[in-house]
């Protein structure tokens, strides 16, 4: 099922809008930017504070958009996440899995993209982004709490490899 886009602006404020949520559209040095910021913050815990946000605002998108639609199928569930993440312009995703975990690839990264542009192959995973937001969009898939899942970046476009691949496990 496609995902239906509803695209608004407001006037007043000139901010845009998708499906009633404020939306800024893809930019992959500005993604770029924001992860460095997390991966300089290391030490305060700056990945893991941006995939919780992460996590939590997609989460409120996805539940919004699922509960409009009255979209019951855990399958059409992880198609509302990954229509929103080529909405957005981030990457293609192909996922895998049920409510005990899975896997999603993406085979096309704009996040990572960006990242080599602007400070080449890096030595590790760090699209935090993209964890939160399949921590967020595998929940909202099983109708799961916030946490209840952990998601790791196992390998990376960033790092050269030809796709990126995020493991997710039920906590």
């Amino acid at each position: 099922m496609p995902l239906t886009l509803n695209f608004t602006m407001d006037a007043e404020t000139n901010r845009q809008f998708l499906n009633g949520h404020p939306v800024v559209m893809h930019s992959h040095h500005y993604l770029s930017l924001i992860t460095k910021l997390a991966e300089d913050m290391g030490d305060l815990g700056g990945p893991g504070i941006l995939q919780d946000v992460v996590e939590e605002t997609m989460r409120a998108v996805f539940d919004d958009y699922i509960q409009k639609n009255g979209i019951t199928s855990a399958q059409e569930r992880c198609n509302v996440g990954r229509e929103y993440y080529s909405v957005f312009g981030l990457g293609k995703m192909v996922i895998t899995g049920d409510e005990n975990g899975g896997e999603v690839r993406l085979v096309n990264s704009h996040l990572d993209q960006g990242w080599v542009m602007k400070w080449g192959q890096n030595d590790k995973p760090l699209n935090y982004f993209t964890c939160g937001y399949v921590a967020a969009m595998f929940g909202a898939a099983f109708s799961r709490p916030l946490k209840s899942y952990a998601v790791t970046e196992e390998a990376s476009i960033a790092m050269g490899e030809p796709e990126s691949r995020f493991i997710v496990k039920a906590s």
